[in-house]
């Protein structure tokens, strides 16, 4: 098995050691009842190499860790989980939350995370990607409590995790805190439109992992109610999302402290997660400073979800609120809920008022609505109260609404980014699901070319909505260029992530269409990996 390399203590803190065995030291002399105890708590953890002088010792607490890995604990069936490297306490709350064995991108990422790699991984929506970084983080926040004697401090956590909303970061701290009730860790949130002495008093205390949006984090870093020179892993989540919103500046403005800090004791490892990998997140990872990634894809990104029927519905000439009630009022024949999606905001609020005109129960959900009141809809949605939601591009990343059965693309996305993301939202974690889109005139070349790839198999990401880029019979022709102009569309795009302009179509997705180019080679149901090269300098987007 492998062996874990550990610190040792300062030399006023080391206990008295004797030679037990060659490479190993002991503080009872030739007493080796205790070795079976450290040889599973060093296979638990799984790192890839040691070097006997650092090997000093291992606390009598880690035995804690050893000692619940042993006992059987837990379903039988939980197995794949634990041959992940997870310690038990863990994989007990995997149970608990019902699940049964590792995802593809759980099955490439955790492992590898677990050896200290820093991670850019690419999953599809639905993919269990939340899951993939939180387990790693968490056994190894617990793997310095137990074996590097690590203190706890007030106002000084030691995971961040970045996102783009507030719905995410309530989501995403929804599984901190049932992994929490077997792994004992603790955890927040501090993100936009949340009460600002709430958070101050969270962070005052002592919490491991924080989840936040940078603008907020930002101000409470830069008020000192928290100090990041103990962070030892960052996660940015949806990262996509993050560099196309405008957080760019923000992200390398918390950045600066955590990787230059001269009170840093530690390394610090980086895990970017994605559902698509545009250009804009493959120029952050070549020229965005950040230490070599490590780059797993699974097998299927880029395509769409294969338990989804896709039916692409002829909008000319014909009404498109018509078209949509029909569909929508099918949908709650069968008591199943359905997600429409709008390009604008102002197309949003059209739909939405035209829909309760005609005596159908909807919500909406735009950037131009307060955190508080978007959230109070998606939990709405969520609970059933309502079974149709009306939303921009702001609801298509990130969120899990499991009972979703239905999309609807009101407004045919301009790019196909845009369109698996949106369609992501049902079907999820093999479930079924519908996506019905209304095409207008002057979406066929674009909704044609999906539907084609779909029918194939293909990966959607180079897909454009301009027929010169398409040979005949509707093979995407080479590309001249390194990005095709027609998936750029004009339009501001807001914090929120919707547009203003009614004009101006939905938000982009990372500057358009995004290449593959450098996968690498791909394996079914597992990842490809590749390395990206550090590089100095910064890029982010700027806010428009």
């Amino acid at each position: 098995s492998r062996l874990l390399a550990v610190k040792p203590r300062p030399p006023a803190l080391q206990p008295p050691r004797f030679p037990c065995i060659p490479g190993m030291w002991c503080r009872r002399p030739f007493n080796l009842a205790h070795y079976q105890v450290i040889m599973v708590a060093f296979a638990i953890v799984r790192v890839r190499s040691f070097t006997a002088p650092v090997l000093s010792h291992v606390r009598s607490a880690s035995r804690r860790l050893a000692t619940s890995a042993g006992d059987g604990a837990g379903p039988s069936d939980m197995l794949e989980f634990r041959r992940l490297g997870l310690v038990e306490p863990l994989v007990k709350g995997l149970a608990d939350m019902g699940f049964t064995a590792p995802s593809p991108i759980q099955q490439a990422a955790v492992p590898q995370a677990l050896q200290k790699q820093n991670l850019a991984f690419a999953a599809s929506t639905g993919s269990g990607k939340t899951l993939a970084y939180l387990l790693p983080t968490v056994q190894a926040l617990k793997v310095q409590e137990e074996l590097e004697g690590f203190e706890r401090a007030p106002k000084r956590p030691r995971a961040l995790v970045l996102v783009p909303t507030r719905e995410l970061a309530v989501q995403v701290l929804s599984v901190a805190k049932r992994l929490s009730h077997n792994a004992k860790f603790s955890s927040c949130a501090v993100v936009g439109g949340g009460d600002h002495g709430q958070q101050r008093r969270a962070l005052a205390g002592v919490v491991d992992v924080v989840v936040a949006s940078p603008g907020r984090l930002l101000k409470h870093r830069l008020n000192d109610h928290v100090f990041l020179s103990q962070v030892t892993h960052v996660i940015i989540d949806e990262v996509d999302t993050m560099l196309v919103q405008g957080f760019g500046p923000d992200i390398k403005e918390l950045l600066g402290p955590i990787l230059f800090s001269p009170q840093r004791k530690s390394e610090v490892q980086f895990i970017l997660a994605t559902a698509t990998m545009t250009q804009a997140v493959k120029r952050l990872l070549d020229e965005g400073g950040l230490p070599p990634m490590r780059i797993l894809e699974t097998s299927d990104l880029h395509q769409a979800v294969p338990t989804a029927m896709h039916r692409m519905v002829n909008a000319q000439g014909r009404d498109k609120i018509q078209l949509l009630l029909e569909v929508i009022r099918d949908t709650n024949l069968r008591n199943e809920q359905t997600l429409v999606f709008c390009n604008t905001v102002l197309s949003c609020r059209a739909v939405e008022h035209a829909l309760r005109d005609a005596g159908c129960s909807s919500l909406g959900y735009h950037g131009e609505m307060n955190s508080a009141a978007r959230l109070e809809s998606l939990e709405a949605f969520k609970a059933a109260d309502v079974p149709t939601l009306v939303c921009t591009d702001l609801a298509s990343r990130g969120l899990d609404m499991p009972s979703v059965a239905r999309v609807v693309m009101f407004d045919f996305p301009p790019n196909p980014i845009d369109y698996l993301h949106r369609s992501g939202r049902t079907a999820r974690f093999g479930q079924r699901g519908e996506i019905v889109s209304l095409v207008a005139k002057r979406d066929l070349p674009l909704s044609t070319a999906i539907e084609r790839a779909i029918a194939k198999g293909e990966p959607l990401d180079q897909l454009t909505n301009n027929r010169r880029d398409y040979q005949p019979g509707g093979r995407l022709a080479p590309a001249t260029t390194g990005n095709r102009s027609s998936n750029r569309r004009p339009g501001g795009v807001s914090k929120g992530g919707d547009t203003k302009s009614s004009r101006g179509g939905g938000r982009s997705a990372g500057g358009g269409a995004s290449g593959a180019a450098g996968r690498g080679r791909r394996t079914s149901g597992h990842a490809a990996e590749g390395r990206r090269p550090g590089a100095a300098g910064a890029s982010s987007r700027k806010r428009r």
